[in-house]
């Protein structure tokens, strides 16, 4: 008899992927057959609310799970990007994506679009959400408070430090008022 396979899904900007992230990935595969991690807003970079670029995320991502010694054969990692429309949202996202039964989600606004979706949808299990957030993260490395490696996996350390990521998330912040691109 064949088994059903279970494919869960989970989205983020992963700006950076820290160990929160990591810890979830874990979590999705002690319940499924396999996750597939999905990298949105994936045409946002050298923002201050996005620094990196999607190719950058998706190398600081697989490097992580290799090092967690995560089975990359359980894994598929895809970029999609923002959708104007948020209706067409999700259909339009399928058909980047491999089959999944299960989104992972804890964002209330993406449950709303897909309250009448055949999806099931998960709540993860958050540690330490306050520290592990990408928004922390990027303002503690704007700081230069070293804390904020304690909060990545290794290989993201790595990947940010040989981009000059630290660098760039100082000069984004101070400078981005002056942007030509700041719509705020």
């Amino acid at each position: 008899m064949h088994q059903v396979k279970l494919s869960a899904a989970m989205i983020g900007r992963f700006q950076p992927f820290h160990l929160g992230h990591l810890e979830f990935v874990r979590q999705i595969l002690e319940e499924n057959s396999e996750v597939i991690i999905i990298v949105g807003s994936s045409q946002a970079n050298f923002t201050p609310h996005n620094p990196f670029t999607a190719g950058e995320r998706i190398h600081m991502i697989r490097n992580s799970l290799i090092e967690a010694e995560i089975c990359m054969e359980k894994v598929t990692l895809v970029h999609v990007m923002d959708d104007q429309n948020n209706y067409s949202w999700f259909r339009n996202l399928k058909t980047y994506t491999p089959p999944f039964n299960v989104l992972y989600t804890g964002n209330i606004f993406i449950k709303l679009l897909l309250e009448k979706e055949d999806i099931s949808l998960k709540d993860p299990i958050f540690t330490k959400k306050d520290q592990f957030n990408g928004t922390n993260i990027r303002k503690l490395i704007a700081k230069n408070d070293h804390f904020w490696e304690s909060l990545v996996p290794e290989s993201v350390k790595d990947v940010i430090l040989q981009i000059d990521g630290v660098e760039r998330i100082k000069k984004l912040e101070s400078s981005w008022s002056e942007s030509p691109f700041n719509y705020v």
